[in-house]
C-alpha cells in the first residue's frame, strides 16, 4: 500500500492503460499531475497552444487506434481545447480529455475563484461522458470507466476534470492494474444478417458504401472480401478513406465525388453501408438517393434509420458483422456482375478525363504529391483548397493515412494532427497539407515540431486569405467579398525563425522534388507555393 498524491495516482492509472504519449500544456491546477508524469514512463509533448493538444490527441488515436490523451490546465486551457473536442466527436474518435478544475468546495459556489467555470457541463455536447473528481481514491474507478467508454460502442472523447485540491491530496492506494477495456458491440438479429446475405447473393449491381466505422473497427480485410464476392464496386465516405486501396479494381471513388457517385447508386439494387452516418457532406446534403434495398450495419443503433430507412438495419461492430456476412456469401452461388464491374469502370474513368480536362493543374499537383510519397505515407490535411482535391482524388491505399477534420472541418488541424502521426510512427513518411489561413491558426507550434525533431514536410498553398470562402461569395454575391483576404508573413523566414526551414515554390512543377527532398530533412521544411487553385466542381 502506497501513499500517493492524486496526480500520482491518475498518472499511474494511464500507464496501466497503455498510455505512452500525453499532449498537453501546464498550469497551476495540473502541477500536481505535470511532477507525477516527470517520474513516469509516459512522454509528454509541450504544445503551445491546447487546441493544438486536442488535434494532436485526435490524431494520434486516428493513426494508432489507440485512444489520445491531452492533458490541461483549468478555464482557458480547457476551453482553448474544445474545438479539438468537438472535432474528435463529430468524427467518432477516442480521445481523453484530462483538465485541472478550481478546487472541489468552490464548484459551482461562484465565489468568482480564478478560472471558475461550470466545465463538466461546458463538456457535455462534445464529450461521451462528463465527469469531475471529487475523492481521489475514486481516480483509479474513473479512469477505468474512461477507457470502457472510449473502446466501447462508438468511439468519442471522454473529459474527467481534476480539482486542484484533488490532485494535490494524498490517498493510500494500490497501484493499479490494468483496467477492463470495453467490449464490442454484440451483433443484435442473426436473422437480419441472413437477410442481408440473401438479398446480396441475388443482386445484380450491389454498391457498398464504406464509412470510418470500417476503419476504426479495422475491418478492412472482411470488407475487401466481400466486395470481391460480390464483385461489387466500393465508395468511401472521407473518414472510410483507404479501407480499399485506392488502386484496387473496385474502388470507385469517394463520397465527395457526387456526379460519379450519383450515377452509381441510381443504378444499384442493393447497397451495403457499412460504418457510416450518412452525414451532410457524406451525401451532399442528403441530394444523394441510395437503393430502396439498402442493408445499414453500424455500432450505433440510433444512426440506423436516422437520415435513410434501411430495408434491413443491423446494430453490431463491423468487423464482426462483415465477417458474417463475408463466411455466408462463400456459401452462396453469385451471378455473373461483369457488366456491372464494366460499368462501374466506364463510369470512374470518365469522370477522371473530365477532371483532367477541366481542372489540369489542380490534378497534377496532388498526383505528383501522390508519387512523392511512399505507399503508407500519412497525411494530415487541413481545411484548404487543395485537401478539398485530396479528399476527393488523391489515391490513398491502407487506412488510418489520410487525416482530415471531417465533420467539424476544423482549421488549423493540420499541423498539430501530421506532429502526432509523425511522434506516433517516426518511422514513416508524414505530410501536412495546410492552408496559408489555417496555418495561422495553429502555426506557433511549429516550435512544438522543433523541439521534438518532428521532421515533416508543411506543404502550404498560399493564396492570400481564405481561399474558399472568397470563392463562395464571389459566386453567391456576384464578385463581390469581404474578410477573406490576409496580410501574411513571409513564410519562408517565419520557418527560419523557429529553426525549421522554409522553401518558397514559384512553379506547380517544383512542388513534387522538393517535396522530395524535405521528406529526408533534419528539420520540419515549410513548402510555401502560390499557384492559383479552383475548388472541386
Amino acid at each position: 500500500m502506497a501513499k500517493l498524491t492524486g496526480g500520482q495516482v491518475l498518472v499511474n492509472c494511464l500507464e496501466s492503460n497503455g498510455v505512452k504519449i500525453v499532449f498537453g500544456m501546464p498550469g497551476v491546477n495540473v502541477l500536481h499531475i505535470y511532477d507525477a508524469l516527470r517520474d513516469s514512463s509516459i512522454r509528454h509533448i509541450l504544445v503551445r497552444h491546447e487546441q493544438s493538444a486536442a488535434f494532436m490527441a485526435d490524431a494520434y488515436a486516428r493513426v494508432t487506434g489507440k485512444p489520445g490523451v491531452c492533458l490541461t490546465t483549468a478555464g482557458p486551457g480547457l476551453t482553448n481545447a474544445i474545438t479539438g473536442m468537438a472535432t474528435a466527436y463529430a468524427d467518432s474518435i477516442p480521445v481523453l480529455v484530462l483538465a485541472g478544475e478550481i478546487s472541489s468546495s468552490l464548484i459551482g459556489k461562484r465565489k468568482g475563484v480564478l478560472h471558475e467555470t461550470d466545465q463538466t457541463s461546458l463538456l457535455r455536447p462534445v464529450t461521451k461522458r462528463s465527469v469531475c473528481v471529487l475523492n481521489a481514491a475514486d481516480i483509479p474507478k474513473i479512469v477505468s470507466q474512461g477507457f470502457q467508454d472510449l473502446t466501447n460502442g462508438r468511439p468519442r472523447p471522454v473529459y474527467v476534470g481534476l480539482p486542484d485540491d484533488i490532485v494535490e491530496s494524498t490517498v493510500n492506494l494500490q497501484r493499479p492494474g490494468q483496467t477492463g477495456r470495453g467490449k464490442k458491440a454484440q451483433v443484435e438479429h442473426v436473422e437480419s444478417i441472413e437477410a442481408a446475405v440473401r438479398l446480396l447473393s441475388r443482386s445484380r449491381s450491389p454498391i457498398i458504401l464504406a464509412g470510418g466505422g470500417v476503419v476504426s473497427a479495422n475491418a478492412s480485410l472482411e470488407l475487401v472480401e466481400i466486395a470481391e464476392s460480390l464483385t461489387a464496386p466500393v465508395v468511401t465516405t472521407v473518414m472510410g478513406a483507404g479501407s480499399i486501396a485506392g488502386d484496387h479494381p473496385l474502388f470507385l471513388a469517394r463520397s465527395r465525388t457526387p456526379k460519379v457517385v450519383d450515377e452509381i447508386f441510381k443504378k444499384a439494387d442493393v447497397m451495403l453501408a457499412v460504418g457510416t452516418r450518412f452525414s451532410s457532406l457524406s451525401m451532399s446534403h442528403w441530394a444523394l438517393k441510395v437503393p430502396k434495398n439498402l442493408i445499414h450495419i453500424d455500432v450505433d443503433p440510433e444512426v440506423i434509420g436516422r437520415n435513410y430507412r434501411p430495408r434491413i438495419g443491423i446494430r453490431g461492430d463491423a468487423k464482426s458483422v462483415l465477417q458474417q456476412i463475408s463466411n455466408r456469401l462463400r456459401s452462396k452461388p453469385q451471378a455473373d456482375r461483369s457488366h456491372w464491374k464494366k460499368t462501374a469502370e466506364a463510369l470512374k474513368a470518365s469522370e477522371w478525363r473530365k477532371l483532367e480536362s477541366s481542372h489540369p493543374t489542380e490534378v497534377k499537383i496532388v498526383m505528383d504529391i501522390r508519387a512523392a510519397l511512399e505507399r503508407d505515407a500519412i497525411v494530415a490535411a487541413d481545411t484548404t483548397i487543395l485537401s478539398y482535391w485530396m479528399q476527393r482524388i488523391f489515391p490513398i491505399y491502407e487506412p488510418r493515412t489520410f487525416l482530415y477534420s471531417f465533420g467539424y472541418a476544423a482549421m488549423g488541424y493540420g499541423l498539430p494532427a501530421a506532429m502526432a502521426s509523425k511522434i506516433a510512427f517516426p518511422e514513416r513518411q508524414v505530410l501536412a497539407v495546410c492552408g496559408d489561413g489555417g496555418f495561422t491558426l495553429s502555426c506557433q507550434d511549429l516550435a512544438t515540431a522543433v523541439e521534438n525533431h518532428v521532421n515533416i514536410p508543411i506543404v502550404l498553398h498560399n493564396n492570400g486569405g481564405f481561399g474558399i470562402l472568397r470563392h463562395i461569395q464571389r459566386i453567391r454575391f456576384r464578385q463581390r467579398y469581404i474578410a477573406v483576404d490576409l496580410r501574411n508573413p513571409d513564410f519562408v523566414k517565419f520557418a527560419e525563425s523557429f529553426g525549421a526551414q522554409g522553401i518558397r515554390v514559384e512553379a506547380p512543377a517544383e512542388v513534387a522534388p522538393i517535396l522530395r527532398e524535405a521528406l529526408h530533412a533534419d528539420q520540419p521544411t515549410i513548402i510555401d507555393f502560390s499557384v492559383s487553385l479552383n475548388p472541386p466542381p
